[in-house]
């Protein structure tokens, strides 16, 4: 009983912060931190909310005292690492960061995963086509109501690099970039603002560039570009408030001269050498298209290796590691071991991932299937996503009432048959032992011949799933938990045909 009175309002908090209501989801992890006061999870989740809102630095204290007691607990260190760089103490979270790789890394060479958290990456914003569209139009639009107000703007990063290679925005890109000059990122924003645009608070914690958001829901990042005081040359990237200027992101540039082009907005400003600027950042083959490129970290024009592109680059390996992410994991270390060549561990995890892509990855996704409706198919394309195949296990009936208390609608070879209908699934079967047995839970997965194994984020923290990460950790096997689709259940279904009787 007490496992439940603490693990179902907390997943009600995670539900809260999903849906972006941020202040709801703290007052309950405050309410559930002073009955729990020993439950270390809820010093981490509040300080992740903490940082939603631009108050990371308040809980630096907290996390620091978490990671000399709990050295073992990665997640520790990477929260807290994001709270120092959101504090401008780049160097001290550049450490943190990379404490949290080692700590992963000394629970992966155990082969014992200590019980933490799991820190899911938010879904891309898929290409419809209509979006796309979308964005394009309003591109055109902003650049002409930008000339015509005598501003410098162009399009920039990736949507200069679609443009060029594609005739479009790229398919993947989640928003528009413009660059701007420096000198004039006030004026331009004033006048977006007016045109009903408006900025994102905090915009990613930067001076530079700043991020907007039309009525229509498409982001937009104003890229600032400023001439170098000591050498004359243009820079640009990402930068701080209240940091020494050499600690940011710096990115450098040829001179960028604009000439005037024709667009379905209007007349707009283009760089008259669009291609000079892409290979500054992309390299000689940015005709290629290459989806694992991380801009970022592996621009070629950055400027050294500076505390700001550390917190960058150490920070979203972490993520990338957890969220299982091989592909891109290999090709952010390539970028890190030829920056730090004599870095053991960088070194020590590019291999470990570059032999992982070179072994079959089996997934096994554990669930009810009750009803099957979009929730499922999320949970089951995310699950699919983190291997090269995917097995899907059943609970029979006696299990889901175990679980929730009533028998699922639908009879175990109805569920079966519905997971058997999707093309990514490559194997369906039947749970043959409860997961709450523990040692012989781990002992069946064990026998699949899995490297990672997938459940709803409702168990993430829960006594029995810490004992399985453990368990299964002693096999080999990696546990993930998946983010809920939100407002969509089988048990909201249900209430709503009963509604409809």
């Amino acid at each position: 009983m007490a496992d439940k009175q603490f693990d179902i309002p907390l997943q009600q908090a995670m539900t809260l912060l999903e849906q972006g209501q941020t202040a709801q989801a703290e007052a309950l992890l405050q309410a559930l931190a002073q009955q729990h006061p020993d439950q270390l999870q809820l010093r981490l989740h509040l300080a992740q909310v903490a940082l939603k809102s631009g108050k990371g630095a308040a809980h630096i204290d907290v996390l620091q005292e978490v990671a000399a007691s709990h050295p073992f607990i990665a997640d520790g260190y990477f929260i807290l690492g994001q709270c120092l760089q959101q504090a401008g103490r780049l160097p001290e979270a550049v450490s943190a960061f990379y404490h949290a790789l080692q700590s992963r890394w000394g629970a992966h060479e155990q082969l014992e995963q200590a019980p933490a958290l799991t820190l899911q990456e938010s879904p891309s914003t898929a290409d419809t086509g209509q979006d796309g569209e979308i964005a394009l139009r309003l591109l055109w639009q902003v650049l002409a109501q930008l000339r015509q107000a005598g501003m410098a703007a162009f399009p920039m990063a990736g949507s200069l690099l679609g443009l060029e290679r594609e005739g479009k925005l790229l398919a993947n890109d989640v928003d528009v970039d413009i660059g701007v000059d420096w000198q004039q990122m006030s004026q331009v924003i004033a006048l977006l603002k007016g045109q009903g645009w408006h900025e994102v608070e905090r915009s990613y914690d930067l001076i530079n560039p700043r991020c907007l958001v039309h009525p229509s829901g498409v982001a937009m990042d104003l890229c600032g570009f400023a001439t170098d005081e000591k050498t004359g040359g243009v820079i640009s990237g990402l930068w701080m408030k209240d940091v020494p200027f050499h600690w940011n992101r710096i990115t450098r540039f040829p001179a960028v001269t604009l000439t005037a082009r024709e667009s379905p907005g209007g007349t707009i400003s283009y760089p008259t050498a669009p291609e000079q600027i892409l290979t500054a950042m992309y390299g000689e083959g940015w005709r290629q298209p290459d989806r694992h490129f991380d801009t970022i970290i592996c621009a070629h024009n950055l400027q050294g290796f500076s505390w700001l592109t550390r917190c960058y680059a150490y920070g979203r390996l972490y993520n990338y590691w957890t969220l299982n992410k091989a592909e891109k994991c290999q090709r952010l270390l390539q970028t890190l071991v030829e920056k730090q060549p004599n870095d053991p561990l960088l070194r020590r995890l590019l291999i470990h991932f570059t032999a992982q892509l070179t072994e079959p990855h089996r997934v096994l996704a554990l669930g009810c299937f009750d009803m099957l409706h979009i929730g499922h198919m999320n949970y089951l394309r995310y699950a699919r996503a983190q291997g090269s195949s995917l097995i899907v296990g059943v609970a029979p009936d006696a299990i889901c009432f175990s679980n929730k208390g009533y028998c699922p609608v639908q009879t175990d070879d109805e569920r079966m048959a519905f997971i058997r209908t999707l093309e990514f699934v490559e194997e369906v079967m039947i749970v043959q032992q409860p997961m709450a047995s523990g040692e012989p839970a781990a002992a069946w997965i064990n026998s699949l011949q899995v490297k990672t194994v997938v459940c709803g984020g409702e168990w993430q923290g829960s006594e029995r799933w810490n004992r399985l990460e453990q368990l299964l950790g002693g096999y080999g096997i990696n546990v993930i938990y998946a983010p809920a689709t939100p407002g969509v259940s089988s048990t909201l279904l249900k209430q709503r045909v009963k509604k409809q009787q």
